[in-house]
């Protein structure tokens, strides 16, 4: 890429230069190509040709292999794709499976569009970091439901405060002014508010843009003049949003009857109470379903981290092998780590968990046919570096030279194959492989997927690529220094590339993360919004109320009686948000479960937690306006009357 090219050759021509590339092949450059955009799933700093992989046989680049390449095909015009696709089942199965049949594993390919890559591929090894069109969808709606409930406080406050206006009303339709007029009139003052509110958001978003950018993990800009939704999107969401919130208000206002509004004897109307009142329920019932998804979002996540998944994660470091040379190096290396007195001790495996499986074929003894397995390469110390635990058997061990050819198997393989005592079966592939232990299961993969069957060999098929270091430090950049310094006495070409295993492990659950925080955000807006709302109402109910609660003092009413008289239907409209939350809460949390193969069950106190938080922020909205109205003084309310 150009970037590539201008980091290693700055001003210099690189067309026809040579470089290395993992210390053993010499490559040709042959040409430059512009650097991917950021918005390009395929993201490269340079291109090799399949030519250079198929003169290499390690990477076994016929019909039973190189299945982690992609294929991007580009189709003829008019082709047809429903066509070409119906051909591939028979495409795959004369070229790979028929030499399968029986084994219970086959390949297929299926076609997908370049456009969906990104937000609709729904397979985890994409070459790239991919989105999700479901968050988007979820976070989408949340953001309208959050939008709604403003436009609901609107139409609720406006129509609460109608006789503030009825006058207003009244005198415009005595010197003509016709319904439709009126109608315009609050609309356009609605709409006028929208823009104003855009120009405040889009002065929220400058503001805390960039950190939404690092919750998602997403470079993100408001202006991108060349995406013409967003162009077209913004007036149309505000006239949307006008139009939404101003259009119930508008014609509830432009109804009133001028001789009754002049007489005094404007009254609400009932319809009017009852929509309002069931606004104010739907805005509780969403705020206890988000509540109640966060708390078990968050409740899953702490589950899976203090669920044992069966290895050490704690003080683990994991390196990276980029070199063919540096990989014949491994027990070097791990020497000179051991003479570190912060090193416990040190394994080479051909991936540490969470990072993928590989699978291969297997045939294990009493079956006629080849079986796909998962398999980990690793060496002698694996065992005792990882603080995994043996059911049955032993370990790999240096004493014993025919180890290495020797496989270890975890307890689902074995449960699997029906082996009650699985030491001394043999499973071949390329001669035959003894089983000399069984490891308790653990969870190489994440807590989405069930523990599937394992096998350990000693024979990496392309070299070790990692090495999992434990340790024990109270000093770990100094620890860090001296490991780096070891890996620079054996090749200081050789990039120093590590991790930690904590960090692997939350990597594999990031989207749940985000996802937990993101809902936490909006749970916390829609409940503060609502309880604006809520705040509006009691103030304009209270003050209704005003000579009622004088009366009721002077007759010797409690000032706890008067804020039970206030918060009564309050109350109700809690219970009744939760009849209505709990099901669609119970639903969503349910199919979130269905997404890890091992999850906590359902905690129904998190129904009743919610439930009481709920009841409570609305008992403290509008507890300050019933004190206050139960602690005056009933003389005040009354002088006028």
């Amino acid at each position: 890429s150009e970037e590539t090219a201008a980091k290693i050759f700055a001003e210099e021509n690189p067309l026809r230069k040579v470089i290395r590339w993992n210390n053993v092949y010499d490559l040709t450059i042959t040409g430059i190509v512009e650097t991917p955009p950021v918005n390009s799933h395929l993201q490269f700093s340079s291109l090799i040709s399949f030519t250079t992989r198929y003169h290499d046989p390690r990477y076994f680049m016929g019909w039973y292999g190189g299945n982690q390449y992609y294929h991007y095909l580009e189709l003829l015009p008019g082709a047809e794709v429903d066509g070409l696709a119906s051909r591939l089942d028979g495409f795959m199965y004369e070229h790979l499976n028929r030499g399968r049949e029986g084994s219970g594993f086959a390949t297929y390919a299926r076609l997908q569009p370049l456009g969906d890559i990104h937000l609709r591929s729904g397979f985890a090894g994409e070459i790239g970091p991919v989105g999700s069109m479901g968050n988007i969808y979820i976070y989408s709606a949340i953001a309208l439901f959050i939008l709604f409930i403003a436009c609901i406080n609107f139409m609720n406050l406006t129509t609460a405060m109608s006789t503030t206006r009825a006058r207003e009303v009244s005198m415009r339709k005595v010197f003509g002014a016709a319904k439709p007029s009126l109608i315009r009139q609050f609309l356009g003052e609605t709409i006028l508010m929208s823009v104003v509110a855009l120009i405040l958001a889009v002065i929220l978003i400058e503001a805390f843009l960039p950190a939404f950018s690092g919750i998602v993990n997403r470079e993100l800009t408001l202006y991108q003049w060349k995406n013409i939704d967003l162009l077209i999107g913004i007036p149309l969401l505000i006239v949307f949003v006008g139009v939404l919130a101003g259009s119930y208000p508008a014609f509830y206002l432009s109804s009133f009857k001028p001789v009754n509004v002049l007489k005094g004897v404007l009254k609400g109307h009932r319809g009017y109470t009852g929509l309002r009142n069931s606004l104010v329920l739907f805005q509780f019932a969403l705020s206890i379903v988000l509540i109640i998804c966060t708390i078990v979002i968050y409740t899953q996540l702490g589950y899976i981290r203090s669920r044992d998944p069966g290895y050490r994660q704690e003080n683990i470091m994991i390196l990276t092998f980029t070199s063919e040379e540096f990989k014949q190096e491994v027990e070097q290396l791990k020497e000179r780590l051991a003479a570190l007195p912060d090193i416990y001790s040190s394994t080479a495996t051909s991936a540490p968990p969470g990072a993928g499986l590989t699978s291969n074929g297997y045939r294990p003894e009493g079956n006629d046919q080849y079986r796909m397995f998962h398999v980990v390469d690793v060496d002698y110390d694996y065992i005792r570096t990882m603080g995994l635990e043996l059911t049955a058997g032993r370990g790999f061990s240096k004493e014993i030279g025919t180890d290495q050819d020797a496989y270890l198997i975890n307890e689902t393989l074995a449960r699997q194959l029906n082996w009650d005592e699985p030491v001394g079966k043999n499973i071949h592939r390329n001669g035959n492989h003894f089983v000399i232990g069984v490891v308790k299961d653990f969870h190489f993969a994440s807590m989405h997927q069930e523990i599937a069957p394992l096998i350990f060999t000693m024979k990496p098929y392309l070299g070790y690529d990692h090495l999992i270091v434990r340790f024990s430090t109270s000093n770990l950049p100094g620890l860090i220094g001296q490991i780096e310094e070891a890996w620079k006495e054996i090749d200081p070409n050789e990039p120093f590339e590590y991790t930690f295993m904590d960090e692997v492990f939350d990597m594999v659950y990031r989207t749940e993360k985000r996802m937990s925080r993101m809902l936490l955000y909006f749970a916390g807006l829609a409940i503060l919004i609502a309880c604006m709302g809520l705040f509006g109402l009691a103030l304009h109910n209270t003050e209704q109320r005003t000579r009622e609660i004088g009366i009721r003092k002077v007759f010797g009413s409690t000032i706890s009686g008067v804020v039970v008289l206030l918060t009564g239907k309050y109350t109700r409209w809690v219970l009744l948000a939760n009849v209505l939350a709990w099901p669609i809460a119970y639903l969503i949390a349910r199919q979130y479960m269905q997404m890890y193969a091992y999850h906590i069950a359902l905690p129904f106190w998190v129904f009743f937690v919610a439930a009481l938080a709920v009841y409570i922020i609305a008992l403290l909205t509008i507890s300050f306006q019933s004190i206050r109205a139960g602690s005056s003084n009933p003389s005040d309310s009354l002088r006028h009357e």
